[in-house]
């Protein structure tokens, strides 16, 4: 190929050798020592909307030749799909606006990127990370260039109707099929950032967690019955589908407070609740769907948002939202919510080993020990916590378990036989770790 690349170049040498020598340097910049096999849409793309104005010349009335001196050459190389792309409008439109201004052009490349279709799109199971590790980005690069056949295929045809969804189904397909080792690239990428989450130098109260490094890595399907514990969450949306009135100061009205107390027999006290503050359980929800960003306030009533409507509509987007919701937190108190669900799960009798097995602990106890020992000090106030601190964290967390029905017993922070996880428990705390394990560091 180095001999068909020189024959190329020595082509365009007799006919206009200062394109040929710009367009030697300009090949040289994208392959940077790689074979020319190994070019891709999305390196040329990249070279001739960012590279070129941002890098390789600074000077706008020298990029129209480098692009034209690049194109001749991909020509002399039957490599026609990027020499169109050399010249093409949409170029000259993105290297317009770089001479307009740096914030217009980088502006210009990043949509143009997004709209040619060999941009990796972000996934339900995966969003992209900025901070790749080498198997995420081997599976990035390689997406990429799954998807630019697919377009050159015309399986995928960017800018018309329905062209993104068969772009994710596309992708999807590819990440998520085994190699000869029974590995799909979207294993790969969640092992390799599980690995680092549980390694994290900030967060040591996470090496208690290794023993369920595989689970946290798999992940675990929606439960049969995750309607049944989810149906308190849904009600709540059902009533906000339609507005629900507020009083004065933001409560849920009195008639719908009450009205959700006699569906699932949540006991208050005084009984009948005269406020959504009398009860536990609407505190919690009202929080949770708050923070979900699922509902928004409209002069006096609670509605729906838009993300709301979707997470209505589909069960398995609001389980993974409610649980994902459990862990939208940072410091200490991330840290002690994810201990307690480590805890959990393991005097789980399915989790193996198990080292509490059936012996009673005081859960909030065992958290804070754990905590002490990890090296965490408390938010506030600094110091060493104490089991009440780790309770007080704890406890909007614990209610919501309890809401859902995930534990069995009635207070999971109380004294008496220790609760342990229900199925339905085990299954939303295993979700909730593998959200937080597997997600990116930061997202593009």
């Amino acid at each position: 190929m180095q001999e068909t690349v020189a024959a190329a170049l020595a082509h365009l040498t007799r006919t206009d050798p200062v394109a040929a020598h710009v367009a030697q340097s300009a090949l040289d910049t994208l392959l940077s020592g790689r074979r020319l096999e190994t070019l891709t849409q999305h390196a040329v793309q990249e070279f001739c909307w960012h590279v070129l104005p941002v890098r390789f010349s600074s000077e706008p009335s020298e990029w129209q030749f480098v692009t034209d001196s690049l194109s001749s050459l991909f020509r002399l190389l039957d490599l026609d799909r990027y020499a169109d792309i050399c010249v093409s409008e949409r170029t000259r439109e993105v290297l317009r606006a770089y001479a307009t201004s740096h914030d217009q052009g980088l502006a210009a490349y990043e949509r143009s990127m997004r709209s040619s279709g060999v941009i990796p799109p972000d996934l339900p199971e995966l969003t992209w990370g900025t901070a790749l590790g080498n198997a995420e980005i081997e599976a990035y690069r390689e997406t990429s260039a799954v998807l630019e056949l697919a377009i050159a295929a015309g399986e995928v045809r960017p800018g018309t109707r329905g062209w993104r969804a068969a772009q994710e189904e596309r992708a999807r397909s590819f990440l998520t099929q085994p190699d000869h080792h029974g590995l799909s690239y979207l294993d790969k990428i969640r092992q390799e950032r599980v690995a680092e989450w549980l390694a994290s130098r900030s967060h040591p109260h996470r090496e208690h967690l290794l023993p369920l490094r595989g689970q946290l890595t798999a992940g675990v399907d929606m439960p049969r019955n995750a309607a049944d514990a989810l149906a308190p969450v849904q009600r709540l949306l059902d009533y906000a589908a339609d507005g629900i009135a507020l009083t004065q100061i933001g409560y849920i009205s009195p008639a719908v407070v009450r009205a959700l107390c006699d569906e699932f027999g949540w006991w208050t006290s005084p009984s009948p609740p005269r406020s959504e503050t009398d009860v536990m359980q609407l505190i919690v929800l009202h929080k949770l769907l708050r923070a979900m960003r699922a509902v928004r306030r409209s002069g006096r009533r609670l509605v729906l948002t838009r993300h709301g409507r979707q997470l209505h509509s589909d069960l398995n987007e609001l389980w993974r939202a409610v649980a994902e919701s459990v862990l939208a937190t940072d410091g200490f108190e991330q840290a002690a919510i994810e201990t307690l669900l480590g805890v959990l799960l393991l005097r789980s009798p399915q989790s193996a080993p198990a080292p509490y097995g059936d012996a009673d602990i005081d859960v909030a106890d065992e958290a804070c020990r754990l905590l002490i020992q990890s090296g965490w000090e408390d938010d506030v106030i600094g110091g060493r916590p104490r089991t009440d601190q780790v309770r007080s964290v704890l406890i909007s967390v614990v209610w919501l378990l309890e809401i859902l029905g995930c534990i069995t017993g009635p207070d999971l922070l109380g004294d008496g036989p220790t609760p342990q996880l229900t199925k339905v428990g085990r299954a939303f705390a295993l979700t909730a770790l593998h959200l937080s394990a597997t997600a990116p560091a930061a997202s593009l």
